[in-house]
């Protein structure tokens, strides 16, 4: 049967900018997406929690939202709501942030929603809610929220309540009931599977004891599985995993068919109802989704009650300067627990006893909640702007129903109210009220790099804006990015607005994070951080720094970032997104791991060359093999043959590489001599041909080497497991596939000749009839590898049989480059943003044509562009959480915590999942010295350096001072990545003239670099001589490696 056919970009993308929401469509999906836009949410409250639940919202694209907040802006709202100004004090929060949410996306209808007087509540009433899908509060007592969520169940209408007091987040959603078709938005699970059994609960087992991945309650359906042919038909069934590469479905199979071999499983997703319960009834038997590592949700759960009924009772939160206050709040607290009804097991509730641990950890909290800081309005904002998007498009699985988010570990145990803690009529005040005056000073002084200013180092701009953050007379940020704004950037990275496409991303986003805070002092670059600008971020800057924050989309720059950051033992704080997934990790000088030692991603793993060459079986095989075909048609070849013409020495160049000669010879005589076209016509010629060879001729090649009845010398056909057998295709100019990889291809090769580009389907139709095929007649005697051993052995055949003669003859059919300087070769840069460069069309195409041939599912042009591109799927919801957590960690930081009160964090807001976890400590090592020290113990971790100060001396000296002091002679000396000594050379003549020169001027001398201006000293690699190995030992554990040393010249 033909392969299924890949939706159109048309039918896929229909009422989608998918310019706009390209990033954030490989999360949710065009469908989802489509819901998304027509849904309207009234948002009440923009203080700092609500105005980011309503940038993360617009900016996702639903259809319209309301803003309703009339309350006057206060000076200290100005610490979280980055759209205000200290001239707005007074004036009331909606009307002052409505102006520039507006801006936020063209498609949101952003509105002021005035109050209505006369309500039962001063803002709203039946009349303006029944205009929106959902309503969401902010900055409400318990008791208004409870009336208003009754007010919403009548209309049918979804409801959230969301809060941020100080460091305790709180979240309730009540969406009635959601039905959602992919509660976790994975991709489906697929595999190959070598056996089903003949049973009233069949077993499958997957093929090449790949693991399926499947979890139990997942279902599957069945395709291609022969013998026992009637499991294809079947509707999805469920499944119980057995073990890795086995799992269970509930099918009786006993009456089936043997099955003989081969087929596939695939996972199906269901549909899953969620059903909500109102507040009124959940606020006194709760349920919850848990921050895995916290497990205070119910302890929370009692203290949000007992701030909203201290606030309804005295008419404020509790003082940070009263402890009276925080006492009675706990008090209440303590209450309120043996009263709530929590789950304790099957069908069984009891009330809560609060010990005196968690009263000392609840008055912290307590203390802090008068306020609203950026790290939890970011974070919580992050998380209720997912829920939101959640109940407008139907997708993944919501909080049921209550999420709390306790952030109490950004202080010191036993943390009190006190005068410390007082206002001081300043935009800062809430961070006052939360950390005291001396920390927040601390913050403002300080020196920090930012490295990237995309989605994370917007919100990250944003934050330390809010803050104060290097506000102070010492303090500075300066940030690098390389990268310009692209349309696709402005869904989630939030600086940015249409005008600022083509501009720097690093210049626009200061800008814009200076109008939020004026006295910001940020220095921005355009430089790559690396080896190769060490020269500017030098010693003297890496040591004025106190931290490091990384904004990076990749583990290279993250790696090196940490290795400078463990040589100047500064912190960092890193984070990540992928979609719905976030990750930090905290990295603190001697404290904790640092992230070389604690992030190892998994390589990518490669596809064999046959695998792509002959035997794909996957979409990403084709597509890959596609993006091959570009590369090389369009951009090596390409490449070369302007080489060819432009260099002298080109020939003599490439006949030191014999490896790639011929191929590039063969390159070369299609552009400039065999298919060189004169104009459009030729080019829509050389695409025909390149089908017929491509689509047709190579496999009718294939199946005469490896017919359909071949077998190994088991007996087992050559065609089964994951070599699918292919079929050529005859061409077929109505067909969409082959004809868009016509216009594609064609165009592409005539840009690479300087030839006006041709989307006219009837001129070129008309010319495709003209185009004469040649009849291909198999080689019966070709071979073609059917694995890549066999490949490489054939390979090394190749080379020895008459490769001289025809190296030889390629190059004297080309013309001489003097005969071709009028000719002008452009080659093309891969470019997946550009929909008019034909890029992602022609490797849409052509991927699609091929799995055609071996009847795999087609992709869409957006899924093609996903895999092609290696684009990382992002949202803005995520971005915000973990921007969040960062600057949590950064409080901590400063305030010099103990390491149990650190957090990496993972989440996944589709799940949704939240984990946070104490990092590691640093792996040490030890060494027991020997001459002068001889008895103690160098115990060391990745941190520690030995400072040495001798001064100008001589290298001889200082192998000297080493050995006598440690014991140990050194067998190698290092400067980077320069060698100054090894010891089994010492007897040489250049070695002894060294040896007496200073050691600084050695190492400047032989790195060939200058001596470093911004600080005394250099940094030094010491190996030594292991005395106690055997001769057994490894070259390893014949070696013993020293912290690095600063050696200090001057």
């Amino acid at each position: 049967p033909p392969p299924p056919a890949a939706m159109s970009e048309k039918q896929e993308l229909k009422d989608v900018d998918e310019s706009l929401y390209s990033r954030q469509l490989y999360v949710y999906g065009a469908d989802a997406q489509r819901r998304m836009q027509q849904t309207s949410v009234l948002l009440v409250g923009v203080q700092g929690l609500g105005v980011e639940i309503a940038k993360n919202i617009i900016l996702s694209g639903v259809k319209s939202v309301g803003i309703l907040d009339n309350e006057p802006v206060k000076i200290s709202d100005l610490g979280s709501q980055f759209y205000l100004k200290p001239e707005d004090v007074g004036k009331p929060r909606a009307e002052c942030a409505i102006g520039q949410l507006s801006e936020l996306n063209k498609y949101v209808d952003v509105h002021h929603v005035p109050v209505k007087s006369g309500c039962q509540l001063p803002y709203l009433d039946t009349s303006v809610l029944q205009k929106y899908n959902l309503v969401v509060l902010t900055g409400k007592t318990i008791k208004e929220q409870v009336f208003v969520n009754n007010l919403c169940r009548k209309l049918g209408i979804k409801f959230i309540a969301a809060d941020v007091h100080g460091l305790l987040g709180s979240l309730f959603c009540d969406l009635i009931s959601l039905e959602v078709a992919d509660p976790n938005g994975e991709r489906e699970k697929r595999g190959l599977i070598s056996k089903v059994t003949n049973a009233e609960k069949a077993i499958v087992c997957t093929a090449n004891d790949k693991r399926h991945d499947l979890q139990d309650g997942d279902f599957v359906s069945f395709t291609e599985v022969k013998g026992m042919t009637e499991i294809n038909s079947i509707k999805p069934v469920q499944i119980k995993s057995k073990k890795g590469t086995e799992f269970e479905i509930d099918l009786d199979t006993s009456k089936f068919g043997k099955h003989t071999g081969d087929g596939y499983f695939e996972q199906v997703k269901m549909p899953k109802k969620f059903e909500f319960k109102p507040l009124a009834e959940q606020i006194k038997r709760p349920s919850f989704a848990s921050m895995w590592g916290q497990g205070s949700e119910k302890e929370c759960h009692c203290l949000r009650q007992a701030l909203s009924a201290f606030r309804e009772s005295a008419g404020k939160f509790p003082d940070p300067t009263q402890e009276a206050d925080v006492k009675a709040v706990v008090e209440e607290a303590v209450k309120i627990g043996k009263a709530t009804e929590f789950p304790a097991g099957k069908d069984e509730f009891k009330g809560l006893e609060i010990d005196e641990k968690m009263k000392a950890r609840l008055a912290t909290i307590a203390t802090t909640a008068s306020a609203q800081i950026t790290p939890m309005t970011a974070t919580i904002g992050g998380i209720v702007g997912q829920e939101i998007i959640k109940a407008c498009m139907a997708k993944f699985t919501p909080v049921s129903q209550f999420f709390y988010y306790d952030a109490s570990s950004a202080l010191p145990d036993g943390a009190k109210p006190g005068p410390e803690r007082a206002p001081t009529s300043s935009r800062y005040d809430d961070y006052v009220a939360v950390f005291g005056k001396q920390v927040q000073e601390k913050l403002q002084d300080m020196k920090m790099f930012l490295i990237g200013s995309g989605a994370i180092g917007c919100e990250m701009l944003k934050n330390w804006a809010m803050m104060g953050l290097s506000t102070g007379k010492k303090g500075k940020i300066t940030i690098t990015d390389m990268d310009t704004i692209e349309k696709s950037n402005l869904s989630r990275q939030f600086l940015f607005r249409p005008k600022d496409i083509g501009h720097m991303k690093a210049k626009v986003a200061s800008a814009a994070a200076r109008v939020m805070n004026p006295d910001l002092d940020i220095q921005t670059d355009a430089i790559r951080v690396g080896k190769e600008t060490e020269n500017v971020y030098d010693d003297g800057f890496w040591n004025a720094l106190d931290g490091a924050t990384t904004a990076l989309d990749n583990v290279q720059a993250r790696f090196y970032v940490d290795q400078r950051c463990v040589e100047f033992q500064k912190p960092m704080v890193d984070s990540g997104t992928l979609g719905t997934k976030g990750n930090t990790q905290v990295v603190v000088p001697f404290l904790t791991e640092s992230y070389g030692e604690g992030a190892r991603d998994q390589a990518e793993e490669g596809i064999p060359v046959c695998t792509l060459k002959s035997f794909p079986h996957k979409i990403e095989h084709t597509i890959q093999w596609a993006r091959d075909k570009f590369e090389g048609w369009f951009a090596n070849g390409p490449s070369e043959a302007k080489s060819y013409i432009e260099k002298k020495d080109y020939l003599t160049e490439l006949a030191a590489d014999q490896s790639s000669q011929v191929g590039n010879l063969e390159t070369l005589n299609e552009l400039l001599v065999t298919s060189k076209p004169k104009d459009f016509a030729d080019c829509v010629k050389w695409a025909r041909l390149k089908f017929e060879v491509l689509y047709h001729n190579d496999i009718i090649q294939l199946l005469t080497v490896y017919p359909a009845d071949k077998t190994d010398e088991k007996g087992v056909p050559f065609w089964s497991g994951t070599k699918r057998r292919p079929e050529p295709l005859k061409f077929d100019s109505k067909r969409n596939q082959d004809f868009d990889f016509i216009v594609a291809a064609a165009n592409l090769y005539a840009s690479v000749f300087g030839i006006a580009k041709c989307t006219d389907d009837k001129a070129i139709l008309q010319t495709l009839e003209k185009v004469v095929v040649p009849k291909f007649v198999p080689d019966e005697t070709l071979k073609i590898a059917a694995n890549d051993e066999e490949a490489k052995n054939q390979e090394k055949e190749a080379k020895m049989e008459g490769v001289d003669e025809k190296i030889q003859k390629l190059t004297d059919s080309l013309p001489e480059p003097s005969a071709l300087k009028e000719l002008k070769i452009n080659a093309a840069k891969f470019e997946k943003d550009d929909p008019t460069n034909f890029h992602i069309d022609f490797i849409t195409a052509c991927s699609n044509l091929r799995a055609m041939n071996y009847r795999i599912k087609m992709e869409s042009k957006h899924q093609t562009k996903f895999i092609a591109g290696k684009i990382i799927p992002a949202i803005a919801t995520t971005t915000a959480m973990v921007t969040g957590m960062v600057c949590l960690e950064w409080y901590k930081i400063i305030q010099e915590l103990p390491i149990e009160k650190y957090r990496n964090s993972y989440c996944n807001l589709a799940l949704p999942l939240f984990t946070e976890s104490e990092p590691y400590p640093p792996l040490k090592k030890e060494i027991k010295l020997a001459g002068e020290k001889k008895g103690e113990t160098l115990s060391f971790s990745s941190w520690e350096t030995i400072d040495i100060k001798m001064g100008s001396v001589s290298m001889k000296d200082f192998l000297k001072y080493w050995y006598k002091t440690y014991g140990f002679k050194v067998s190698s000396l290092g400067y980077g990545v320069t060698n100054l000594y090894m010891s089994a050379q010492k007897s040489m003549k250049h070695v002894r003239a060294m040896l007496k020169q200073p050691l600084a001027e050695v190492a400047a001398s032989r790195s060939g670099t200058e001596l470093p201006k911004a600080a005394d000293y250099i940094k030094l690699t010491v190996v030594c001589d292991n005395p106690d190995a055997d001769e057994n030992a490894s070259d390893a554990e014949q070696k013993l490696e020293f912290p690095p040393i600063r050696f200090f010249f001057k």
